[in-house]
């Protein structure tokens, strides 16, 4: 095995784990979707979500349950289903991702109120709205490269250190 320099493999290393970051899928939604996943209170007293929304749509949003699944459409038009446990994300215009509990935050005025982590923040100034999802493919795929590169270490530093004499 060729001697690498500390530098050089501490570089591999960073190229390594900049590829092979990144466990979720992030879904980009319209704030008009991105409404729907507001706290139910929230939605009753939103006139921007009553203008978009049909009645029926906001009535079994507000009778849902705590565990049930509301499946808003991305800006590529794919379906995202998201429950209470499902990553939320407003994105400022300076680039700030902030995370939002779902069903769990208002959009009903001008602000967007998230009291459970104390964010208010004027909806002028947010950029976009994000869902992350886990993505098994990726998960998997990261954790076998770290075994294989862990493994490969151990190799290498067996095979480099030689004989042991005592």
């Amino acid at each position: 095995m060729p001697n690498l320099r500390p530098t050089a493999f501490l570089a591999m290393l960073t190229l390594a784990a900049a590829t092979l970051s990144g466990c979720y899928n992030t879904y980009r939604v319209p704030s008009d979707e991105f409404r729907q996943l507001q706290s139910a209170g929230a939605l009753i007293e939103d006139q921007k979500a009553a203008s978009v929304l049909s009645p029926e749509k906001i009535a079994e949003l507000e009778k849902r349950g705590e565990n049930d699944l509301v499946t808003v459409t991305d800006d590529k038009n794919e379906k995202v289903g998201v429950n209470r446990d499902t990553r939320l994300f407003v994105r400022s215009e300076g680039g700030r991702r902030y995370q939002v509990t779902a069903f769990n935050f208002s959009m009903a005025s001008s602000q967007l109120v998230a009291s459970d982590r104390d964010y208010l923040l004027p909806l002028s100034e947010v950029k976009s709205f994000e869902i992350d999802h886990l993505s098994t493919g990726k998960t998997v795929a990261m954790v076998s490269a770290g075994v294989i590169l862990a493994t490969g270490l151990i190799v290498g530093i067996v095979v480099a250190s030689g004989k042991a004499s005592f």
